[in-house]
């Protein structure tokens, strides 16, 4: 099992390590002007809906992340119960290649960006000598580690290695991943 969580971790953080310059870099970039646009709807002279928080909407997309995380729990648990069934689908199993590939790619662009955005709120923390910034680095530092526990999870249980590639797992997961989907549409995301 540790050789499996290393492999996986392994796998994204060479994805992180491609996507830090650019997706870093962008959240270093969008951390001053939503400093600026802050300070400004503070002294009433801001607009209300503000580009850098837009771009930080749309660069950290938590929605996007959830879907393909359930979509890849719903999916890898679904093979793992048709493998103990002894049926096997292809194209089922592609998909879940597919997701595993781009679960990694949202995470690490996610992880590289709000690693960006920490450097600019540590940055002004210590221009400002404000103790702000140190709070939200924090504040990153323990969603990075949900992401990097959750996206870890995810992987183990859609590669079907022991003790994920038990029938009773799969139904276990399968029902947990439909049952926060199905949450999330009755109840929303607010």
């Amino acid at each position: 099992m540790d050789a499996e969580i290393r492999t996986v971790a392994l796998g994204l953080k060479q994805e992180l390590l491609k996507d830090l310059p650019f997706f870093g870099a962008c959240g270093v970039a969008v951390g001053w002007p939503m400093l600026i646009q802050y300070r400004l709807t503070q002294n009433g002279m801001g607009p209300k809906d503000s580009l850098a928080d837009a771009l930080f909407s749309d660069f950290v997309s938590f929605n996007a992340f959830g879907l393909v995380f359930l979509g890849l729990l719903a999916l890898g648990s679904a093979v793992t119960c048709l493998a103990a069934l002894n049926v096997r689908w292809l194209g089922l199993e592609r998909v879940v290649d597919h997701l595993q590939v781009r679960l990694a790619q949202l995470a690490s662009s996610i992880i590289a960006f709000t690693l960006g955005l920490s450097v600019t709120a540590f940055f002004h923390s210590l221009l400002t000598v404000t103790a702000g910034g140190i709070g939200l680095v924090l504040m990153i530092a323990l969603f990075v580690a949900l992401l990097v526990v959750g996206f870890i999870s995810a992987m183990l249980v859609a590669r079907r290695r022991p003790p994920f590639n038990r029938w009773w797992v799969g139904v276990m997961f399968l029902v947990v991943a439909l049952a926060a989907a199905l949450s999330l549409i009755f109840w929303g995301v607010k």
